[in-house]
């Protein structure tokens, strides 16, 4: 028997990606490991059960303006399941797939490698590629949600309120970027914001009701839906601790594009958006992957214990809070090499709480004056057999002048990006001179180029389903380490993308700042707050937090 329906909304609009999305597929290509989901014409979109995921884990940690239980409300909203029987409840919030407004986009491929925790190079067999699509990507979105005349939850109001009260803290997640999408959110994948807001709604166990629904005439709201709607622009108290980090580079900072360029051997990362612009790009992975081995580096120092010889088990045994910040590995049998399925706590991975977003450049190029730059070669064509030494002259004369084409191009840019080459030799060990063949080229961003701020941001609620769960000693080192990695990053003892070992990648954090909604203790005393007031007067909770990290390595006898 179906159920009785009162009032139905519609909400409609453009999700427009913010950064890289990366929604899996099913198909293999030649370019990518990872491929995204494409529909039936083979354009990309993003499936309906995965906006729906997103939507209903953000409405699970968000607290409500009327109070009420977020898991019961979640559940209540978007069903749920009895476990081991038939019955259970069906979801009153329907997600359409959503496809694309343009026709047609081109994904871009993006590189990974894991970094060895002993040798602090590339890890064996763990580099992987996969599509994304570009910030710029756009897709109509719909959402239906219905109030049923059942008998209504423990919620002030009943369905009528529920309802429209989860619908405008949905929206409002959305339209300010609260609520990520697909897979790689860690490394700052699947930002998108939602645009062009549209709501409708209807009274459907109303005869005028329905024939207002049906025929397409029932009138449109705009957000709020109601008075006291978070919609307005309030920020939702979501349980995430938003952390923003002001910085500028001291010399060159570079993540190294996996392709080389024809004139110079190493090119900078760039991001290139659907409008056609390009970017310079630190990856939210890199910078993920920098604060993690820092946080490894002190949890270890503190413990007396080096890093596992095998990467594998270094993924899969991370130290006490960076379990919790960073995520683990499932504690399977993965590879091969024996590892029993339960020989580290119940053998699951954790999925990390600590999300890093994409950095880019504050100046942009048109793509095409960037291909211009990177397209740049020598004169293809060959001179008359004049003996070696006349060839190699001609050769050299050649690159000469790519070179000074590729100054030129550079200089038109300079404005927008300050780009240089820099030239690197290897130094032979046993005559103290250059070596043969060792010559190579870096097409290096100076220390004058400007960068967006760094964004981190903390899911909090979930670091605290992690304690109920049993591993609450894990959850107590969080914040500590957060701050001691934060501090160390303030103080210049990290460095950004590539060639750190040789000078680049140096930075001047000029200011970090806290900010969130709906935390719990101890982070709601982050909020509002900087960290150099957080380290030099410290709140109370910190405080406690920081004095049960210490005592913790004392009664270890660390």
């Amino acid at each position: 028997m179906g159920q009785s329906i009162g009032t139905r909304i519609e909400v409609l609009g453009t999700l427009t990606c913010l950064g890289p999305v990366h929604i899996g597929g099913w198909d293999t290509t030649t370019e990518a490991s990872l491929t995204i989901a494409r529909d039936g014409k083979g354009q990309p979109f993003l499936p309906g059960t995965s906006i729906a995921g997103a939507l209903r884990a953000y409405l699970a940690g968000l607290d409500l303006p009327r109070g009420g239980d977020p898991a019961a409300v979640t559940a209540a909203l978007f069903g749920s399941i009895t476990p081991n029987s038939q019955d259970g409840s069906p979801s009153w919030i329907r997600l359409d797939d959503a496809h694309l407004v343009a026709d047609e986009v081109a994904p871009t491929v993006r590189d990974g490698v894991g970094i060895d925790r002993v040798s602090a190079t590339a890890a064996a067999n763990f580099l992987y590629t996969r599509q994304v699509l570009p910030a710029g990507t756009r897709f109509a979105f719909r959402l239906v949600a219905d109030t049923p005349t059942a008998t209504a939850p423990d919620y002030p109001g009943g369905w009528s309120t529920l309802v429209r009260d989860a619908v405008d803290a949905l929206v409002t997640g959305l339209a300010q970027a609260r609520v990520p999408i697909g897979a790689g959110r860690g490394r700052g994948f699947g930002r998108m914001g939602l645009g062009e807001v549209t709501i409708r709604s209807a009274d459907l166990s109303d005869p005028a009701g329905l024939i207002a629904w049906l025929t397409g005439t029932a009138p449109a709201v705009s957000p709020p839906l109601t008075e006291d709607s978070s919609v307005r622009g309030d920020q939702p108290r979501d349980g995430r601790l938003r952390i923003s980090i002001a910085w500028r580079p001291t010399g060159p900072l570079l993540v190294r594009d996996s392709l080389p360029g024809t004139v110079v051997d190493t090119l900078p990362l760039t991001d290139t958006a659907a409008d056609g612009t390009v970017r310079l790009l630190l990856p939210g992975s890199s910078i993920r992957g920098v604060l993690r081995a820092h946080a490894e580096r002190i949890v270890r120092t503190l413990r007396r214990q080096d890093a596992p010889a095998d990467f594998n088990d270094a993924l899969r045994q991370p130290p006490p809070g960076v379990d919790v910040l960073f995520g683990s590995a499932p504690a399977g049998d993965r590879d091969g090499r024996g590892h029993p399925a339960g020989h580290r706590g119940d053998g699951r991975g954790r999925r990390g709480t600590l999300a890093v977003a994409d950095c880019h450049s504050i100046g942009q190029v048109d793509a095409r004056q960037w291909n211009d730059i990177i397209s740049i070669s020598p004169d293809p064509t060959n001179p008359a057999s004049r003996g070696e030494r006349a060839e190699r002259k001609e050769r050299n004369s050649q690159r000469e002048q790519a070179r000074s084409g590729l100054h030129q191009e550079l200089a038109n840019i300079r404005q927008r990006l300050p780009l240089s080459v820099s030239d690197h030799v290897a130094i032979d060990r046993w005559t103290g001179g250059a070596s043969d063949h060792r010559l190579f080229s870096v097409l290096e961003p100076s220390h004058r180029t400007e960068w967006e701020p760094i964004s981190i941001d903390i899911d909090v609620t979930q670091l605290d389903r992690y304690g109920a769960a049993g591993i609450a000693g894990s959850t107590a080192l969080a914040l500590p380490l957060l701050l001691l990695v934060l501090r160390d990053l303030r103080d210049g003892w990290l460095a950004l993308g590539f060639g750190g070992s040789r000078g680049r990648g140096q930075i001047e954090v000029t200011g970090v700042t806290f900010d969130g909604a709906g935390l719990s203790t101890p982070w709601q005393a982050l909020a509002g707050q900087t960290l150099d007031t957080v380290l030099t007067a410290p709140p109370p909770q910190v405080t406690a937090a920081m004095t049960g990290w210490a005592d913790t390595f004392e009664e270890a006898g660390a």
